[in-house]
C-alpha cells in the first residue's frame, strides 16, 4: 500500500520529468537536437524512477 510521502515523491518525480520534456521540445524547436535528447533522456530517468517507488514485490509476498 502507498503511504501518503511515497505518492507526493512520485508526484514530484512526474513532475520533473514532464518539466524536462517541455524543456526538450522548446530546445527542438530553436534546432538545439542535443540538448533536447539529453533532457529527454533526464526526464525519463525521472520516469524510471517514479515507477519503481512503492512496495515491491517480494515485501509483498513476505508479509503476506
Amino acid at each position: 500500500m502507498a503511504t501518503l510521502s511515497t505518492t507526493s515523491d512520485k508526484a514530484r518525480l512526474l513532475d520533473k520529468a514532464r518539466h524536462l520534456f517541455g524543456q526538450a521540445e522548446l530546445r527542438a524547436a530553436e534546432g538545439n537536437l542535443e540538448q533536447a535528447a539529453e533532457l529527454i533522456v533526464r526526464g525519463l530517468h525521472y520516469e524510471h524512477r517514479a515507477a519503481r517507488l512503492g512496495p515491491q514485490v517480494l515485501q509483498l509476498i513476505k508479509s503476506a
